[in-house]
């Protein structure tokens, strides 16, 4: 076919985010071959796929941009299983011949020559019979973000007779039978919008289509192609069954792990889109530019995104201000945030007082002009006079694993490994060693049970159990009283005795007006320092209030303890007997810190 760069479909869906990527991608030093690597174009869709692993798991989002061989390593079996399934359980519901591999040497490949570029896609599942082509890209996401699309009653999708899921409109349905057409088409849109929870894998496989039909058109061999996406089942719950310790995922009332969409028509739809996109993407490749552009929310997930980002200060930038996403206001005249950005608004101060219309924002930018701290100091009195004593201190780790792993748990359950508990006896006494108590799973065998069991022993009937962030906890709790009948009642009691420590400084609106507080003063945060820079989490609250620091510490995060559990199996006796006490550490340091918290919150407003 003679020499041409090479392109991948995912450097086509990053080339394609703006003018500077193909430039900081540094592309003159690739070799301009017919035929790129295809181990390069594994590690590409490697990297890919760990971050919609992480993605899914994580909604406050995982920079895993460079790709860090731990995180391969350990989330890239998982995905491969994903991957398996889908191939196996698709015969189900497709007739003919299928190809699939968790090797991409062993997939079906297409590729096109357009404007001198070739673009280069592999097939996850590739199924062939005699009414045509069923092309099914795999994704390590839920069907739930796509059956939520629509009304409160009814999605924009429904699952046809052959047991995929399809547009309303596709099923020929009268879509005002199930919501109002202006609500459909309001969340249909969000199908093209490719940098969305949802768009970004419509786009991912429209991609594959393009590059797919432009191949076939060289050839002059078009054929009947459709196209899926199979995810995984958020209905699907596991029943426990193994077989050579390794669960079956068997159909269960009706349920597959693996559910199969129909995205043939809205992947259509955006075929002129695409082939715009493969235009700029020639332009940038021509041009080489490297300059700076405008940022945007197609930033979100870039590898470049820190250079590009570099015009930001490091402390008090604009996207510290709490709800910057829904933009700011002068009079009736909205800028959205980016815009500001863009025209050179980039700290806090940048933006005028006037048009901060927010009042969180306002007190957010006085905090920063003045230096100090904003203390509601009787609404934080208020909240530390409901704490009772002796006070458990508890957090949960978890494994969001995308398959369920043990009974009753669904794809990507948060299903729990480690408990912390620090037992405040009475006020402002604890001690990091002496008063901590906890469980960590040894293995990856079923340890919850064991984990319930001491948990209950712990924590009395009437306790106050103090966390931060509440709804986390709380969910895990509820989970685990329906796995675990026998302990049901016991473990909803503790669930009814949770008391949120966020609430004390972050305040929530139903627990202030309960106290008397107006709802316009209950809204409001309590306390706010411009160190936080518009973030409540522990980890910018705590250096406010303690020297205790998770620098330095060996797993200092979530991810890195949810890594830690992950690679356990595969750990030598003294790495293992080592990694297991920095994890107890970690979890450890999360349930002292709220002790150091609330008691550096007490003397505060002593």
């Amino acid at each position: 076919m003679g020499d041409f760069m090479a392109i991948t479909k995912t450097k086509f869906i990053n080339y394609s985010r703006c003018p500077r990527y193909v430039a900081l991608d540094d592309l003159k030093k690739e070799k301009l071959d017919s035929m790129i690597s295809i181990g390069d174009y594994k590690k590409e869709e490697e990297l890919e796929k760990i971050g919609e692993l992480l993605g899914s798991m994580y909604d406050d989002g995982v920079d895993l941009i460079d790709g860090k061989n731990e995180h391969l390593e350990t989330m890239m079996p998982y995905y491969n299983k994903v991957e398996i399934l889908a191939g196996e359980i698709a015969s189900k519901y497709f007739k003919g011949n299928f190809k699939f591999s968790k090797s991409t040497y062993n997939q079906e490949s297409f590729d096109a020559v357009i404007d001198n570029i070739r673009y280069l896609c592999y097939v996850d599942i590739y199924n062939e019979n005699e009414d045509g082509i069923n092309v099914i890209e795999v994704k390590a996401t839920t069907n739930k973000k796509y059956l939520d699309l629509g009304s409160k009653e009814n999605s924009i999708f429904k699952k046809g007779d052959d047991g995929i899921y399809y547009l309303l409109e596709d099923l020929n349905l009268n879509i005002e039978d199930y919501m109002p057409l202006k609500v459909y088409e309001r969340n249909k849109s969000k199908l093209y919008d490719r940098y969305s929870s949802v768009g970004k894998y419509i786009y991912d496989i429209a991609v594959q289509r393009f590059i797919i039909e432009n191949d076939m058109k060289s050839h002059n061999n078009m054929k009947n192609v459709h196209y899926y996406l199979a995810i995984l089942n958020s209905k699907y719950v596991f029943d426990g069954e193994y077989e050579n310790g390794e669960a079956i995922y068997k159909t269960i009332n009706g349920e597959d792990i693996i559910c199969y969409i129909d995205v043939t028509s809205i992947t259509l739809d955006l075929m002129d889109k695409i082939y715009l996109d493969s235009q700029r993407v020639k332009k940038y490749i021509d041009d080489l530019d490297g300059s700076r552009c405008d940022i945007g929310k197609f930033c979100e997930g870039c590898k470049w995104k820190k250079i590009c980002f570099d015009i930001l200060p490091e402390k008090h930038s604009i996207l510290s201000y709490m709800n910057n996403n829904f933009g700011f206001k002068n009079g009736n005249v909205k800028y959205d945030v980016f815009d500001l950005i863009n025209s050179g608004k980039v700290s806090m101060l940048d933006i005028p007082i006037d048009m901060l219309n927010r009042e969180k924002n306002k007190i957010q930018r006085e905090c920063v002009v003045s230096g100090k701290p904003y203390i509601n100091f009787s609404k934080v009195k208020d909240g530390i006079s409901l704490i009772k004593y002796p006070l458990y201190h508890l957090d949960f780790e978890t494994f969001p694993c995308p398959l369920p792993r043990y009974k009753g748990e669904r794809p990507y359950s948060q299903s729990v490994f480690q408990f912390s508990l620090h037992i405040e006896k009475e006020k402002g006494v604890c001690d990091l060693v002496k008063d901590h108590f906890g469980y960590l799973a040894t293995d990856h065998l079923d340890h919850r049970l064991d984990l319930v069991k001491m948990l209950c022993e712990l924590i009395p009937d009437e306790a106050m159990v103090l966390v931060y962030n509440d709804s986390f906890e709380k969910s895990r709790l509820k989970e685990l009283a329906y796995i675990f009948p026998c302990y049901r009642d016991k473990l909803l009691k503790i669930r009814d005795n949770v008391f949120d420590l966020m609430n004390i400084v972050k305040g929530k609106t139903s627990l202030y007006e309960s106290l008397g507080y107006s709802k316009e003063e209950a809204k409001m945060f309590n306390y706010y320092h411009p160190d936080m820079d518009g973030s409540f989490s522990i980890k910018k609250v705590l250096p406010l209030f303690s020297d205790l620091t998770y620098k330095g510490m060996e797993v200092g995060n979530g991810v890195e303890a949810m890594v830690t559990y992950a690679s356990f199996p595969k750990m030598l006796p003294l790495d293992y007997k080592h990694k297991y006490q920095k994890l107890v550490e970690y979890c450890r340091q999360d349930t002292y810190a709220m002790f150091a918290v609330l008691e550096g919150l007490r003397q505060t407003v002593k």
